[in-house]
């Protein structure tokens, strides 16, 4: 007891201030997996080569999407020599995503983020059928440099909403009520996205269009491309293409297969992931597998689209049933309150706050997977209570994830705001936590209060780590000059990162007052 309470006055009497001065160590970036579960919900753990448990707490970042435009030109330029020696080509506030350049990262040390999940088009990387555009991926590897150098770990994110953007209402088409004119979004090329029926959206809800449903569908059928290749083949070999490019980059967590997927013609919830999406995901997964030798990235998948508005679990099979890959994460959207259907419907909020995240812990126990939050938000006049609410439901559920968006010119569904974390005080104070880079041992409970910077982080150890072994060590971003102090462990402060070098045993990391 004497030696635990001596260690706590030392790390406590560490002069904050003094202590924010010193630069932290090299951190250098290593291949993740999955590893045995563990964690508050005893759900399987991402894990670095050393076995420590990795969060991944950070946000989505679309500068790399096609989006719509009405003369449907690509909105930023793909040459990486548009922003090479820390150029960035001016902005196009007609789109919502912001073109990311050098100097993005760095702007995320304060916030003490470690994943960006870079959203990427099937219509840039693969224009032509069977045709993968090379300066795409050196625009995408230019940007993964970048975050590399930062430290940040990155998720490659195959991006669509609504299909793509060559899916919307053609001049002189017309729409009959309760129908709507809708414009394209991003996602798919447009050899890809012929679909017969025209794009009128119910209600001006983009997913519930029959054209976006009909495209879909071909790509759940496996439908011929115009070369005659089925539209899956096309959609793994892009993947494939991607695997090959990044997979000796341990900086690339994974790759997320694709984002918000709708369900086609099937009108269940639970009828899709099952009988459509998780086999397509494990086709994807087996192919690159096989394609790559010596892969060994993580793969991310996530439910379809409806779970967004009815916050229920879906999965009904273990991800063995559709592959063996071990190393795979399920990353849904969490959205209580925003998409759900209370919202959506009748303008109110009456779902359980805590809805999204006790269902999708429950799916990622049926699939036997690691649980990561690949998108969450709302509107910022929310942030009191949605974005609040979802960080400390992130904290008590012991799981990471990345708010949608780091930069924005403008919401997609609601032109009426923006939902950058960049250039929003607030939401900085909320998204910068006191939260473990890396974890030595399991990890039992986290909290943190952002008015005062204070945090508590309990976990165990099964192991001692030796004292100055910083490749072992618990790593605890602190966002403020707050005092810390250790229990039945001992610590270095660096700036704002704090190196723990737990006995075996319980163990604890916490803000302490001034005394």
């Amino acid at each position: 007891m004497r030696g635990v309470v001596g260690t706590m006055l030392a790390v406590a009497l560490l002069a904050p201030a003094q202590a924010l001065a010193a630069q932290p160590p090299p951190r250098p970036l290593t291949y993740l997996h999955v590893g045995a579960a563990g964690g508050p919900q005893g759900l399987a753990q991402i894990a670095d080569r050393r076995g420590r448990t990795v969060l991944l707490k950070g946000a989505n970042a679309d500068g790399l999407v096609d989006y719509y435009r009405a003369d449907l030109k690509p909105p930023y330029p793909a040459d990486p020599a548009a922003y090479a020696h820390g150029a960035c080509p001016p902005d196009d506030p007609s789109v919502e995503g912001v073109m990311i350049c050098d100097s993005d990262f760095p702007q995320w040390k304060p916030l003490g983020w470690d994943i960006v999940r870079l959203n990427l088009s099937w219509s840039l990387l693969e224009p032509q059928p069977g045709k993968i555009d090379g300066q795409y991926l050196d625009r995408i590897a230019q940007v993964v440099r970048w975050a590399k150098r930062a430290g940040v770990y990155v998720l490659l994110d195959m991006h669509q909403d609504a299909w793509s953007k060559y899916v919307y209402t053609k001049p002189g088409q017309t729409c009959a009520a309760p129908l709507m004119a809708t414009k394209g979004y991003d996602g798919a090329p447009e050899w890809a996205s012929r679909p017969l029926t025209p794009a009128c959206a119910l209600n001006g809800v983009r997913e519930l269009d029959p054209a976006v449903a009909e495209s879909f569908q071909r790509l759940w059928s496996n439908a011929p491309a115009p070369d005659g290749a089925g539209l899956q083949d096309h959609y793994v070999n892009v993947m494939i293409a991607l695997a090959k490019r990044f997979h000796g980059n341990p900086a690339v967590a994974g790759y997320e297969i694709i984002n918000e997927p709708s369900p086609g013609f099937v009108a269940t919830p639970v009828a899709p992931d099952a009988g459509e999406l998780f086999p397509f995901y494990g086709k994807v997964v087996n192919a690159v597998t096989a394609a790559v030798p010596g892969f060994r990235q993580l793969f991310f998948v996530e439910p379809n689209v409806e779970r967004n508005v009815t916050d229920a679990p879906e999965a009904t099979d273990p991800w063995s049933a559709y592959s063996s890959y071990r190393n795979v994460v399920y990353a849904p959207h969490i959205y209580t309150g925003v998409f759900t259907a209370d919202q959506e419907v009748a303008s109110t909020r009456f779902f359980p706050s805590e809805n999204g995240y006790r269902s999708a812990a429950l799916d990622a126990k049926v699939l036997g997977l690691p649980l990561w939050v690949g998108e969450f938000g709302n509107n910022p006049q929310d942030d009191d209570t949605l974005l609040t609410t979802s960080y400390r439901l992130q904290d008590q559920y012991g799981v990471g994830g990345a708010i949608w968006l780091w930069k924005e010119n403008a919401n997609d569904v609601n032109q009426a705001v923006n939902w950058s974390v960049y250039g929003n005080a607030k939401r900085i104070r909320l998204a910068a936590r006191a939260y473990p880079l890396f974890l030595a041992g399991e990890l039992r409970s986290m909290s943190y209060d952002p008015p005062t910077g204070s945090f508590d982080i309990r976990a165990t150890a099964k192991h001692a780590v030796r004292y100055g072994d910083r490749a072992h060590a618990t790593i605890v971003f602190v966002p403020h000059s707050v005092p810390v102090a250790v229990e039945n462990a001992r610590a270095q402060r660096f700036g704002h990162e704090l190196y723990v070098y737990p006995r075996r045993g319980a163990y604890r990391i916490h803000s302490r007052r001034h005394t």
